[in-house]
């Protein structure tokens, strides 16, 4: 598990979310991020996740940041469930907005 840390922005391998990730409320970041490294499941190219990422014409977006195809999946998907629902397009142009300017450009 420890190799797969490197692709996390918030999560460093701790048990409980750190006070200074918690002060800028991004908890839930950290918690996602623990559930891929945890989860042999979600880090598998054919998961559900991964299938409706691809679906939604995300398999070529930003392929040379160092993120993983299964962890930019879950992260979508959590997007989606939080703030989506607008249409397949519009979830994806919003994930890709948030993905670049928030969760790329933040730490």
């Amino acid at each position: 598990m420890n190799h797969l840390i490197k692709y996390c922005r918030y999560y460093n391998g701790e048990e409980e979310c750190p006070a200074s990730i918690q002060e800028n409320e991004n908890e839930y970041l950290w918690s996602y991020e623990k559930f891929w490294v945890e989860d042999n499941e979600r880090r598998d190219e054919n998961n559900l996740n991964t299938r409706e990422y691809i679906r939604c014409g995300l398999k070529d977006f930003n392929v040379d940041d160092g993120i993983p195809i299964t962890l930019k999946a879950l992260l979508f998907n959590r997007h989606r469930h939080w703030t989506g629902g607008y249409g397949i397009e519009s979830d994806r142009e919003s994930f890709i907005q948030w993905y670049l300017e928030f969760y790329l450009n933040t730490k």
